[in-house]
């Protein structure tokens, strides 16, 4: 006799003595013969082809939803169960000795077997169950999860084995490939081991019933599945969970809840979902009974509602976090909050749960997510505490959830927040520097970050101190790096700092190239004759970088004092430093300190001299460049850019063309985000000053320098910037829109007044009667955040 008999074994839940709770009643629900049950079994009558959907009085608080009816098998499927204990291994023997079995199938491949089942789909009638599980089970391995379906299918609609045999099958699958499978292929699945083997279903529930309910009932969401899946699944739910004993009288070791437990619970919220309150009730109650629901679970929440649906959310929610089923007690919680959003004790069991998931030993990036996602949903009726915002970013670090810290960070700097929420701190802070500086597409976040750190003094560990200055000052955030290596380079800590060769190259570079640009937009004023102020306020400017420039110089060189017994790197960076603001023989000298100790040179030092006979004569450059090929030492791309780069600032067009060839040669991996970046710069100054065909055609050059080399990241706002301009100028609509969507989509900020115009200027090429992709053109208009327009004719109006 089977649990999933309903009438032959009505299931009586216990009542929790709960007043709220007791106000649920159980509706009457006819059987498949019309008569009506009272609440003994809520599906009512024998599980069969004329069983109806299920049917509730409880008023819905969702948008209608509309079930579909159950998936039934197309194979012919017994009036009456058989009963069988064979294994496996029988099931093969019997399938064997079939004498219809005639297909030689031993070697069958996965392309033969689709082959044949595409020309005949009776043609695999025949198969041995050992080939249709290794097809199944091969095909699932290598992901082509249609072809383990299409198994599925020939097993229940042509197999011509015995039903045992089948069953079989069926029951290896979703042991062991349940996840591979769609809930509509699963349903039919248990469907026909319901009708067909009443033993093998009730056996294999029990062994699957905690994965059978991740597979087909966990999550909110209400599929087509659901309904006749619990017609199946309650009843022996409830009859499974009348096994199981209280945790109470579990002793020594670490308990972990079996999985039916977890399927109660997925259970219940499916059912609080789809609005059937009096059968999560029977669940909710037969687990009360065997102690799986705590009674401080029900304290907590007894008083808070009048609910009876919101009291058992509660109630599962905090039961779930004590048996650690933190991902169900997280996504029962996003649909309770919907729901209920200003209620207080909802509010601090989110917090709970935050806390919970973000607590935990090894935490995952679907964790972290998980938290995220319950803060933005809370923020609006009540600011997390800062001390959970802390915890979040410290949890993102150890589970290197990089994005969704972005994606925190950035809700919580967003205007329309109003609270001020807590920044990173210690190891988070650099961690997620490090993140917006390099992979992130959205870089000006970093600026925040940075003038975060600068203006709420933040406390930046000693350890990630100078790596934090070096990535503001590689992004150009002059004003921020200044301050901070300025607040940091004295104390007793000073060292990390000023000794840092990293550090001192990005500060000098930076700041040793703003002296040289505010110094010739001072000689421009001049030459235009400008206004005095004006003229002062750039010289001033210039001079003071150039002073920043040699002060981080030259404290980098005191602490390294003596020279002569520097290490090998610190005197080649100081060498650079030296040979980047001009002074030549200081660097000349530090390299005569290596070849004095009969140090050779490697790749790094010889692009440092490179730079410096580049910077003198870049045809001397490149031939550097080729004797350093003749001696076996390959340049690379940062060989090639700095011999590019002085050849630009000279004019040397043949060292530029020379160099370009080089470059376009190198592999992915070879090509760093600044090369070329570097060599789109040299294409734009070459080239920008010609007529609008030829701007067309360098731009288009450029696009595809940037498709040669895809794994490159150019998170460059300025650069992206001038290519839009530069689009835009060459009246190019589709060129301009790709370059913005491309580099300044998610990496500038949208409500800066720069990037509203930029986006403006591409909607008005966009929006002309004459752009190259008119189907394309509001689905462009909508990404720049443009409204539509209204056409003056018919003619001008976008074709579908």
């Amino acid at each position: 006799m089977s649990f999933c008999r309903p009438l032959l074994l009505p299931f009586h839940a216990p009542k929790v003595p709960r007043k709220y709770l007791a106000t649920c009643s159980v509706h009457a629900f006819p059987n498949a013969s019309g008569r009506i049950n009272t609440g003994k079994h809520p599906f009512g009558g024998l599980h069969t082809r004329a069983n109806t959907l299920l049917t509730t009085s409880t008023p819905v608080a969702h948008p209608t939803i509309h079930i579909s009816k159950r998936v039934e098998p197309t194979t012919n499927i017994p009036d009456t169960a058989e009963s069988t204990t064979n294994n496996w291994n029988n099931a093969e023997s019997t399938t064997n000795n079939n004498p219809d079995n005639h297909v030689e199938d031993n070697k069958l491949t996965l392309a033969e077997y689709d082959e044949q089942r595409a020309r005949d789909p009776k043609s695999v009638s025949t198969l041995s169950v050992s080939t249709y599980l290794k097809t199944f089970f091969s095909a699932a391995k290598l992901d082509k999860l249609d072809l383990a379906e299409s198994v599925v299918s020939d097993i229940l609609d042509v197999y011509e084995g015995t039903d045992e045999s089948r069953c079989t099958m069926l029951v290896v699958i979703l042991e062991k490939g349940l996840s591979f499978l769609k809930r509509e292929t699963v349903l039919r699945m248990l469907q026909y081991l319901n009708e067909t083997s009443v033993s093998r279903f009730d056996t294999l529930i029990t062994r699957i019933d905690g994965n059978i309910a991740r597979r087909m009932i966990s999550g909110p969401t209400i599929f087509d599945t659901d309904r006749p899946f619990l017609r199946l699944f309650y009843p022996a739910l409830l009859q499974r969970l009348e096994t199981i004993r209280n945790p109470k009288f579990y002793k020594g070791g670490v308990f972990v809840p079996p999985g039916i437990i977890y399927a109660a619970f997925a259970a219940i919220q499916k059912l609080l979902s789809m609005s059937f309150t009096e059968y999560a009730l029977n669940i909710f109650q037969a687990l009360t009974q065997i102690g799986y629901i705590p009674s401080d679970a029900l304290r907590d929440v007894e008083n808070s509602s009048d609910n009876p649906s919101l009291i058992m959310a509660m109630a599962v929610i905090r039961s779930c976090l004590s048996w650690k089923f933190y991902a169900l007690a997280a996504s029962i919680m996003t649909e309770t909050i919907i729901a209920n959003p200003t209620n207080q004790s909802i509010i601090n069991l989110n917090i709970d749960i935050i806390h919970s998931l973000l607590s935990t030993k090894d935490p995952s990036p679907r964790a972290v997510s998980t938290s995220g996602h319950l803060i933005r949903r809370i923020h609006p009726h009540s600011p997390v505490p800062d001390s959970v915002i802390r915890l979040f970013y410290e949890t993102a670090v150890v589970a290197d959830a990089k994005e969704e810290a972005e994606v925190l960070y950035a809700f919580t700097r967003q205007d329309r927040v109003d609270h001020q929420y807590a920044p990173p701190h210690n190891a988070a802070l650099p961690w997620l520097m490090d993140h917006f500086a390099t992979t992130s597409s959205r870089t000006h976040l970093a600026r925040t970050l940075a003038r975060e750190a600068v203006e709420n003094e933040l406390l930046i560990p000693i350890l990630y101190r100078a790596r934090f200055i070096a990535r503001t000052a590689a992004l150009g955030y002059a004003t921020q790096a200044r301050i901070l290596w300025e607040r940091h380079a004295v104390g007793k800590d000073r060292a990390a700092v000023v000794g840092n060769s990293a550090l001192m190259i990005r500060m000098v570079s930076l700041f040793w190239k703003m002296h040289k640009t505010y110094l010739e937009k001072a000689t421009e004023s001049e030459a235009q004759k400008e206004p005095r102020e004006r003229i002062e306020k750039f010289k001033k400017v210039s001079e003071e970088a150039a002073d920043l420039a040699e002060r981080v110089r030259t404290a980098f060189g005191d602490h390294h004092a003596p020279l002569e017994k520097a290490q090998h790197f610190h005197l080649t960076s100081f060498a650079r430093a030296c040979f980047i603001v001009g002074k030549l023989p200081e660097g000349y000298q530090a390299f005569s300190h290596l070849l004095s100790r009969r140090e050779y040179p490697d790749l790094y030092d010889c692009n440092v001299a490179l730079s410096a006979i580049s910077q003198v004569n870049p045809a001397l450059g490149e031939k550097m460049i080729r004797q350093m090929i003749a001696i076996g030492l390959r340049p690379d791309g940062v060989s090639y850019g700095t011999a590019l780069h002085y050849a630009v600032l000279q004019g040397n067009r043949k060292v530029v063309d020379s160099m370009l060839d080089h470059i376009r040669a190198l592999d992915d991996k070879e090509v760093s985000s600044t090369t070329l970046a570097s060599l789109i710069r040299v294409t734009l100054t070459l080239e920008e000053k010609g007529s609008l065909e030829e701007l067309r055609h360098m731009l288009g050059k450029i696009m595809d320098m940037m498709d040669m080399f895809p794994e490159v990241s150019l998170a460059h706002t300025y650069l992206g910037k001038k290519l839009v301009y530069t689009a835009i100028r060459a009246k190019d609509g589709v060129l301009a829109y790709n370059f913005w969507k491309r580099l300044l989509k998610k990496a500038a900020q949208w409500d800066d007044w720069e990037q509203q115009s930029l986006r403006h200027g591409i909607a008005t090429l966009i929006r002309e009667p004459s752009f190259a992709l008119p189907k394309y053109r509001n689905a462009m208009l909508l990404q720049l955040g443009q409204r539509k327009r209204k056409w003056r004719s018919e003619e001008d109006a976008p074709t579908a």
